[in-house]
């Protein structure tokens, strides 16, 4: 597997390969002044677009920012189309009905509950659940402890902050950032910003 990404999600994304008894080869990463550095004790071997000359069995995006996830994936395009594995941590609980996507991270702690549909490249952070029937979109990000009661949509590329709360049967648009503690009682339209308690844009 190659990581792609050497920050701290990159080393999430690792010690989860690892703690799943996954190969791990090293990271990628465009900051050429990692290049030649360790991270968790694992190489830090070049660029990202170079990732064929190390013909991975897999590749995890290990971008913490939706967008700029959303961009790398289609940067590397068909190339790296076929690569794209789910990274699981072996404390993450997934339902035998609910449906996770390529590239998708679940983290320890993580609950996504039946018939669940997580989309590809998506983050289900540390200690977050995900109940049932909910549909959580491409490049989506929920943030470690925060809570989507049954039959929540989340919008691609949107951020659901660390500790928010979603109430049962909600939809949250594409790009939007729900802020750390809030807790979202009614439909929030794409492309804001929702903060507090009930959460308001």
């Amino acid at each position: 597997m190659l990581i792609l990404g050497a920050g701290g999600h990159g080393k999430v994304i690792a010690d989860i390969l690892l703690s799943s008894q996954q190969p791990v080869i090293g990271f990628l990463d465009d900051e050429p002044s990692l290049w030649g550095n360790q991270v968790l004790g694992l190489p830090v071997l070049g660029a990202m677009q170079d990732f064929e000359r190390y013909q991975p069995a897999g590749l995890v995006a290990a971008i913490g920012n939706n967008a700029a996830r959303d961009a790398l994936v289609r940067k590397l395009g068909d190339a790296a189309q076929q690569l794209w594995v789910r990274a699981q941590h072996p404390a993450a609980i997934v339902a035998l009905s609910a449906q996770v996507g390529h590239g998708t991270v679940l983290m320890a702690g993580a609950v996504v509950n039946p018939d669940a549909v997580i989309g590809d490249h998506v983050i289900v952070n540390t200690g977050a659940t995900i109940d049932h029937d909910c549909r959580i979109e491409d490049f989506a990000h929920v943030a470690p402890g925060a809570h989507l009661a049954g039959g929540v949509v989340v919008g691609a590329r949107t951020l659901i902050g660390v500790g928010a709360s979603v109430i049962p049967y909600q939809t949250i648009g594409q790009d939007v950032i729900i802020g750390a503690g809030a807790t979202v009682v009614r439909t929030v339209p794409d492309a804001v910003t929702a903060k507090g308690t009930p959460a308001r844009w």
